[in-house]
């Protein structure tokens, strides 16, 4: 499917109008065909190749051949795929220098110019970034849609963002796909827990044929993280009992805590989430249910054989009048918490200023 670079430049100048920032248009490096695609019209060819895993490949060869589906619901259903196959690797996070309040920097080794290594390194778990679940996302269509003349596909880049997304244009609509969007809980943690898929932005739709994909794609899905688990715990408040834990004399304060802890213990039963998805969820509860102003994010060191298969993942510390607790996503429980913690030798927690890895020691995907 060879791209049409006018199409591509419309899409771009409707993402970029639609989010408010410059992107650049990534195409797949195997089609390096067209000479005339330069950096000069923000189009460059991506760093990494386009390959497919192969139990996606297959599920993508098999849905293609499903003549009972609309090529919207197929769309939705892979993008579904992905998003239950994987989980986000946070461990990016700790190689981000920012810049300025709109720019960031983070080596290109981490996910975007990648080999072979790396690449092997990845089939040995299910964490991956934007760059690579974005062209998981990318080839599948191009795939899908591979006897669409009409239809183009690409990668954007918001480069001070260090993000990618998908953009998918045809003639009845133009969308942007976003799995992973770090502003919020990502659709990789919202669709594995029953949440609506927030990561679609319908740009162009003459006459509603995504958009109506989309709602009954979302039927059934509740759209914020707090009252899904208030629904929940609704559910079991018959045949379950309250959790036996005192924090303190404060009713309201043992409220609070009680709430967070039955939130945790709903995604760990039910959905046995991932801990970065334990992470995004409880962070928007928190900031919900409590204030932004009683949490801070920390890191916990996850050790490697070396230094370049260590990782860093965020917890959470909430300060509730004098008392300190941590939700330790990788051990998923809630707990108190001490700042004489970090000051340990060798810390399995630590500030999170403390936290940035020195891109002299990349870390190499495992």
């Amino acid at each position: 499917m060879k791209p049409n670079r006018t199409e591509l430049k419309r899409l771009n100048s409707l993402i970029d109008n639609n989010l408010h920032r410059k992107h650049i248009i990534v195409l797949d490096p195997e089609d390096k065909e067209d000479k005339d695609i330069g950096v000069k019209d923000n189009i460059i060819y991506d760093g990494g190749s386009w390959n497919l895993p192969e139990t996606l490949s297959a599920f993508v060869e098999s849905i293609s051949k499903n003549n009972q589906m609309s090529p919207e619901d197929k769309t939705l259903a892979i993008y579904e795929k992905i998003c239950l196959d994987y989980v986000y690797d946070d461990n990016l996070i700790s190689y981000i220098q920012k810049k300025n309040d709109n720019s960031f920097f983070v080596p290109d080794e981490y996910g975007r110019k990648i080999d072979e290594n790396w690449e092997k390194n990845r089939e040995k778990h299910n964490r991956r970034i934007c760059y690579e679940v974005s062209r998981y996302l990318a080839k599948s269509l191009s795939v899908l849609f591979k006897d669409r003349p009409d239809v183009n596909i690409c990668i954007f880049w918001d480069k001070g963002l260090t993000h990618y997304f998908v953009g998918l244009s045809g003639r009845e609509y133009s969308v942007a796909l976003d799995l992973d969007d770090f502003t919020y809980i990502k659709d990789l943690t919202r669709i594995k827990t029953d949440l609506t898929a927030d990561g679609i932005q319908i740009l162009e739709d003459r006459h509603g044929i995504f958009k109506s994909a989309v709602d009954k794609f979302n039927e059934g899905r509740e759209k914020y993280a707090t009252v899904a688990i208030e629904k929940e715990l609704e559910k079991r408040e018959k045949n379950e009992e309250q959790p036996e834990v005192v924090y303190s004399n404060d009713e309201e304060e043992n409220e609070e805590m009680i709430f967070i802890q039955n939130a945790i213990e709903v995604l760990k039963e039910k959905y046995e989430i991932d801990s970065q998805g334990m992470f995004e969820y409880m962070k928007e509860i928190v900031d919900t249910k409590m204030g932004a102003q009683y949490r801070k994010k920390v890191w916990k060191v996850m050790k490697g054989e070396d230094e370049q298969e260590k990782r860093h993942i965020r917890c959470l510390v909430i300060t509730l009048k004098n008392q300190k607790y941590i939700i330790d996503v990788d051990k998923q429980i809630l707990r108190p918490f001490s700042a004489d913690e970090f000051d340990m030798e060798d810390p399995e927690f630590l500030r999170y200023q403390d936290g940035t890895r020195d891109w002299g020691e990349p870390y190499n995907g495992k």
